[in-house]
């Protein structure tokens, strides 16, 4: 057992027009990206889902968080 594990993230936001405010896309999205890294659902530490209000009403984005087993400690 090692007291040294590292964290990977990343980050989606809907794009600047029309489907600012389609959450059930960015969900999509996120899921089609944690399918495309590979990403083992017990690996995934956090999910965290965002919304800016703008002018246009709400501007969606998320970020995954999950535990890298393979990534070399610094």
């Amino acid at each position: 057992m090692t007291d040294q594990w590292s964290c990977s993230q990343f980050s989606i936001s809907n794009a600047r027009d029309d489907s600012t405010s389609d959450l059930p896309a960015l969900l999509r999205r996120l899921a089609a990206e944690i399918e495309r890294r590979e990403i083992s659902p017990t690996d995934i530490l956090d999910v965290t889902i965002a919304n800016e209000i703008t002018g246009d009403g709400p501007w969606w984005s998320g970020s995954v968080y999950w535990a890298a087993h393979n990534a070399e400690a610094t």
